[in-house]
């Protein structure tokens, strides 16, 4: 008996629902698996990070004649000192701001309800702020964020594993991924079927550029943008510019989402001095962000990652809610490698459609 293609798609859906269900129960046999995925996801994601953002710099010292092996470790050595500069130069500055941070976060959060208390005894156009109840709902706010960062700090010990894990196995991975540099791509196009091959090496070096042009030009940006940041707290005398200009530029790293994650904390602490302090900051963060979006991404980006805002959310959000902060942070790149994949495999099956033209 023929059975429409209704009634198909209806047995399909069922045999998808069953499939998941039979795969719920059986979350003892998979969940050690995904445990140990997630924990070797972090230190493969910031190897691949490295490698894209320090291979120029190999290839070029082994063009100048250099054996790969010791350009690496040249790197390493350089690397290593521009780290400690760092930790004498800047560190000082940076680990007494953070310290009155902490210190001060009581009274700080006390200043910003006193600020909001009394805006909210203004008016403003006949308008009354009191009306909205500003201190219940960012007190409730607030309550999130604590409660958010209590459970994190829960976690220390798993925090602590997780940090020894990276420091352990990304400078060895880093190692051999920069020494064997695009080896294993060779081999993913070596296995692959001779009629496809070619499909291979155009889907390989297309990542490949994707992923090095991202890398680059994230690490710029967060740069630019944490840089602008910076001189303008440093202008309006903002506390804390320098810790607050580091997690602006970090914060940055996740597209759209990260830039208003970032500009949170400095509005609020620039809330406590004035609500016009408050106004420059928020002036300062988005003319920061013009600069960065309109001069410095179109020009390290260029057309590469042309993604549509409202797509880049939805990844950004669907990959939060999956995997984490790894999962936000390696979102976009992920997306870019499915779409690549994707117009390849369409372009060419429609190259294979279309009639030879020698017939």
């Amino acid at each position: 008996m023929k059975i429409g293609k209704f009634y198909q798609a209806c047995i399909s859906i069922i045999l998808v629902l069953v499939i998941l269900y039979l795969l719920s129960r059986l979350e003892f046999l998979y969940r050690p698996v995904l445990l140990a995925f997630n924990m070797l996801l972090l230190p493969f994601v910031v190897s691949f990070f490295f490698y894209y953002l320090f291979r120029p710099l190999v290839t070029q010292l082994h063009k100048w004649r250099m054996p790969k092996w010791l350009a690496v470790l040249v790197l390493f050595v350089v690397m290593a000192a521009v780290v400690a500069m760092l930790v004498v130069l800047v560190w000082p500055t940076l680990q007494s701001q953070a310290e009155g941070f902490v210190e001060n976060l009581p009274a700080l959060a006390k200043e910003v309800q006193e600020q909001i208390n009394y805006l909210q005894t203004q008016s403003f156009g006949g308008f009354s702020l009191a009306e909205i109840d500003l201190s219940s709902k960012l007190t409730g706010y607030l309550e999130q964020g604590i409660n958010y960062l209590s459970t994190y700090l829960q976690n220390a010990v798993s925090i602590v594993a997780t940090i020894a894990l990276v420091v352990g196995t990304v400078p060895v991975l880093l190692y051999y991924m920069l020494k064997e540099d695009r080896k294993g791509y060779t081999s993913f196009v070596r296995f692959s079927p001779a009629k496809y091959r070619a499909d291979a090496i155009e889907i390989f070096g297309s990542v490949d550029k994707m992923l090095s042009e991202f890398v680059i030009g994230r690490v710029v940006c967060c740069l630019a943008l944490g840089a602008f940041a910076y001189i303008g707290f440093l202008i309006v005398d903002l506390p804390y510019s320098l810790l607050l200009a580091l997690f602006v530029g970090a914060m940055n790293m996740i597209p759209y989402i990260g830039s208003i994650i970032g500009s949170i904390p400095c509005i609020l602490i620039a809330f406590t001095d004035s609500f016009t302090t408050a106004i420059w900051v928020l002036a300062i963060i988005l003319v920061a962000q013009q600069l960065e979006g309109n001069l410095i991404s179109p020009f390290v980006y260029g057309r590469t990652m042309d993604i549509h805002p409202l797509t880049t959310i939805i990844v950004v959000l669907i990959a939060g809610a999956v995997s984490g902060i790894v999962g936000i942070m390696i979102s976009i790149p992920v997306y870019m490698i499915f779409k690549i994949v994707i117009l390849q495999i369409a372009e060419h099956f429609e190259r294979k459609a279309q009639p030879d033209s020698t017939a």
